[in-house]
């Protein structure tokens, strides 16, 4: 076959290949809160998505236009293969971001890979290979055809539709132009929904014409993440007074606990055993996932620093004053704690620390870490003060032993998140879940009755707690796990304390009140290590000891965006500054108007320590 004609028959299967992937990127309609009701919204998005996926198309054709050269055999079938892996990401994308509201990349991939987001079982990857295999023979036999003298090929479309694609994409730049000088943001936040989209800005040559609103501009940019900026961290030296006898520290959390499963049925043992102490009944995580959830934890402050001080290598100043009150520190994480990197940030100073446990499954290392934890506790120097951080990951994998007692019922036979979809059935799911859940319930059991038949218990706080909260689609936005919104659904978490210096009846008050992951290091530091210092200096959280806790709002963060929640309202900032006012249920609040005073309080919080 010339040529010529092997050229024009690739040109077809780029034309059909692009109205497939505008096919599959119609599915990212579905999860706009709203769809745009104004006219340049509407345009935006339609001739966005037109623009954007020929774009597309034509960039995954030209990868195979070397092929070309090829003998017909090997040609079809790099033809195929690269068309058959381009449109099989765009279909798994719009999967990704119909539960988690973000795009596939470099770094979520490796947080996918890692399990830190999800962790897909071998039924989900049989799946996508069966699925991507059936593409492939669907995408040889489509350039078979073509190039076999396809009828389709002689109708005279090419050159209009490749006209079709410039205007819209013509379309699509200006509009977002003028919304991007503007801060208008029924545009400019509608493009986060498509994968890839990078629609021109022109702001200066706008300044220049006197066609830039400055205002709505200088107030987008202040409610950005900087996310790398110098830190001020802590605003002053710390001041310290003499400890005498030190207390032991214990920080249990659990990966993905949801806050209605701290209870006597679900959680016997931590609940009988909280029973001695105080539950801390709205407690919000100051994450929707594990890197600002435990962030939260150990800084006493927003995950928004969390790319300032992993940039810096910069240890939180509560593990530097456990090192220098010589602690002994023993870390147990079931997950990697290099990835989010925890290595670089909460544990930087800390030498050798044990990365993981060992196992093949979440709960194999649950079990792992307990068993480790206690040959530590007996090996330890008894004459030292010890810190444990012990962290399960069972209920963030739905994972439980094979012959572990199945309480709830009916239940999944496991987890496909290819299935999930707003209709599935959200008891079976919740009941894995709750199983996985009460396993690690057993696991924590043999913690605490070690303490307490060792005579420690009196001797040490103990702190439990989730690093975030775990979704079951319970608002019916087709949310299934974490880091997809600020919901307490996502981010509302079990937390508990107990043990040495907890007094039941001083606290009954502030645990009714709602409470943060950043009051944990102020609480601590005060209370237990001697510090001081104002707490503003090293934290944004309150002593949970001192007076009432009240707050008229709360912060809480992900990835790449913060939430500010109070009564039925969530503002969700993205990281450009971007905003969305939202209703707890994750529904946008049309008619709703922004709470300047909470934002300006919450731009306080997230730069206090940046220089």
């Amino acid at each position: 076959m010339p040529f010529k004609q092997k050229l024009h028959a690739h040109g077809w299967f780029i034309l059909v290949n692009a109205l497939i992937a505008i096919a599959i990127a119609s599915r990212y309609f579905a999860f706009l809160p709203e769809f745009p009701s104004d006219l340049l919204g509407v345009t935006f998005i339609l001739a966005g998505t037109l623009g954007q996926m020929t774009l597309l198309a034509v960039v995954i054709g030209g990868l195979s236009i070397p092929a070309l050269l090829l003998p017909k055999g090997a040609r079809n079938v790099a033809q195929a293969l690269i068309a058959s892996i381009g449109l099989a990401v765009l279909f798994i994308d719009t999967i990704v971001y119909a539960q988690y509201r973000f795009h596939i990349n470099a770094v979520v991939m490796e947080l996918v890979l890692s399990g830190q987001v999800v962790s897909f079982p071998l039924v989900t990857w049989l799946t996508v290979i069966g699925a991507v295999v059936a593409l492939l023979a669907g995408q040889w036999w489509l350039i078979r055809w073509l190039e076999a003298g396809a009828p389709i090929r002689t109708l005279k479309l090419g050159r209009k539709f490749a006209l079709l694609t410039f205007a819209a994409l013509l379309v699509t730049n200006v509009i977002h132009i003028w919304a991007a000088a503007h801060a208008y943001q029924p545009v400019t936040m509608v493009k986060r929904y498509l994968p890839l989209f990078y629609p021109a800005t022109a702001n200066g040559f706008m300044e220049k014409q006197g066609w830039l609103d400055k205002e709505a501009i200088a107030q987008q940019k202040a409610m950005s993440i900087k996310p790398k900026s110098d830190l001020n961290y802590p605003l002053n030296p710390l001041e310290f007074k003499e400890v005498n006898q030190p207390t032991n520290i214990m920080l249990i959390t659990v990966d993905s606990w949801r806050a209605d499963t701290l209870n006597a049925d679900n959680t016997p043992y931590m609940w009988q055993y909280a029973q001695e102490g105080v539950i801390f009944q709205d407690h919000i995580a100051t994450g929707n996932a594990t890197r600002t959830g435990i962030f939260g934890l150990f800084y006493g402050m927003p995950g928004t620093y969390w790319h300032g001080f992993l940039a810096n290598h910069r240890s939180p100043v509560f593990v530097d004053r456990l090192q220098q009150l010589d602690y002994q520190l023993g870390l147990f994480s079931a997950a990697k704690l290099t990835s989010p990197e925890f290595d670089q940030t909460v544990f930087a100073n800390v030498p050798n620390i044990r990365v993981t446990s060992e196992g093949n499954s979440p709960s194999a290392r649950d079990k792992r870490l307990t068993d480790d934890w206690a040959e530590w506790y007996d090996n330890r120097d008894k004459k030292l003060p010890t810190f444990s951080f012990l962290f399960y990951d069972a209920p963030h994998g739905y994972d439980f032993p094979d012959d572990f007692a199945h309480k709830y019922e009916p239940m999944i036979p496991r987890v496909d998140y290819l299935e999930l979809d707003n209709n599935s059935d959200q008891e079976k799911f919740f009941n894995r879940y709750k199983t996985s859940v009460r396993y690690v319930d057993t696991q924590v059991k043999r913690v605490l009755d070690k303490l307490k038949e060792a005579g420690d218990l009196e001797n040490t706080v103990v702190i439990i707690t989730g690093d975030h909260s775990q979704e079951m689609n319970d608002n019916k936005q087709n949310f299934w796990g974490h880091n997809g919104n600020f919901t307490r659904a996502q981010t509302q978490v079990p937390f508990v304390m107990l043990g040495a210096g907890i007094d039941k009846q001083a606290l009954t008050q502030n645990a009714s009140y709602t409470t943060s992951h950043e009051d944990v290091v102020p609480t601590l530091m005060k209370n237990y290590l001697g510090v001081s210092s104002e707490i503003p200096d090293y934290s944004t959280g309150v002593d949970l000891f001192g007076d009432k806790v009240e707050r008229d709002w709360m912060m809480t963060s992900s990835y790449s965006a913060y939430g500010i929640m109070y009564d039925d309202t969530i503002i969700e900032v993205n990281g450009a500054g971007q905003s969305e006012i939202y209703d707890s249920t994750y529904r946008p609040k049309k008619d709703a108007t922004m709470n300047y005073q909470y934002v300006q309080e919450a731009l306080g919080k997230i730069s206090r320590f940046r220089k």
